[in-house]
């Protein structure tokens, strides 16, 4: 038995399954989805998977397919309850799956804004510094709360590594990635950053999204500029654009095509 995972090593929500994949065990294989040159037949069996055409999706030996990383995670939970990565406790794990949709949601947006901003410069000059101004003060708040949240624990998941842990760190990581490090003032956090890299799920993931840059982008994240990709602006991405100064960069993605909403259900 072994999962097929359609994924692309720049998705947290990619990472985030493949570390509670790889930190429980379960076999699976890994299917590249490249945007911009993907096969007829890889293109025709992710689109049965994936209705909007996002990674991840999952796919099992009996044709189950299931998509978004969060529904996928609670498959693996309830298919695999002996291998579950979530706390013991209703309260301990409502609390991770809270932690999991404030990353999923609003962290990973001021990422994306990151990574419009530094990756695919969608804007420059005052326009940009204003924007990642805005960023880097949400930051501060969202590293704040997350620093709070290991007052008392060892592990986001609580006495040890799990899906907690694998749901927050990508994004983490994802803010340093575009350029915005995590700052040392949030202590409780960097250390736990620092022990997440040395749990082996998570240096296997650190290592294909390294290997991955290498080989797409020569090692350097702002190597981008001009690359012919249409960005999908999805619900969270979109308010945060909205109200943090990036209207123009909507506006000016429209008229070029260089954005898109979601891909409709068929």
């Amino acid at each position: 038995m072994t999962l097929e995972l359609f994924e692309h090593p720049l998705s947290p929500y990619a990472r985030k399954v493949k570390i509670v994949l790889e930190h429980a065990g379960i076999p699976y294989r890994r299917t590249f989805v490249n945007p911009v040159a993907i096969d007829a037949a890889t293109l025709a069996r992710f689109a049965a998977a994936s209705p909007r055409l996002e990674v991840p999706c999952l796919v099992d030996d009996d044709g189950t397919a299931v998509f978004d990383s969060t529904v996928m995670l609670e498959y693996l939970e309830e298919k695999w309850p002996e291998r579950s990565t979530l706390p013991a406790g209703a309260a301990e794990r409502a609390r991770v799956r809270m932690l999991e949709e404030l990353c999923d949601t609003e962290l990973e947006a001021v990422n994306w804004g990151l990574m419009e901003i530094r990756f695919f410069r969608r804007a420059a000059g005052e326009e940009a510094e204003r924007i990642l101004a805005t960023a880097r003060a949400q930051l501060d708040r969202l590293w704040g709360r997350l620093d709070r949240e290991l007052d008392g624990r060892a592990w986001m998941n609580g006495d040890r590594f799990g899906r907690g842990d694998a749901a927050v760190y990508p994004h983490v990581t994802g803010s340093a990635f575009f350029g915005a490090p995590l700052d040392p003032r949030f202590a409780r956090l960097a250390d736990w950053a620092a022990r997440c890299a040395a749990v082996p799920a998570v240096t296997a993931d650190a290592a294909q999204l390294a290997q991955w840059t290498k080989e797409n982008l020569g090692g350097d994240a702002g190597s981008t500029q001009g690359m012919p990709i249409v960005r999908q602006y999805r619900d969270h991405r979109l308010e945060w654009m909205m109200k943090s100064g990036g209207v123009a960069i909507v506006l000016r993605g429209l008229e070029a095509g260089t954005i898109r909403f979601q891909h409709e259900f068929r």
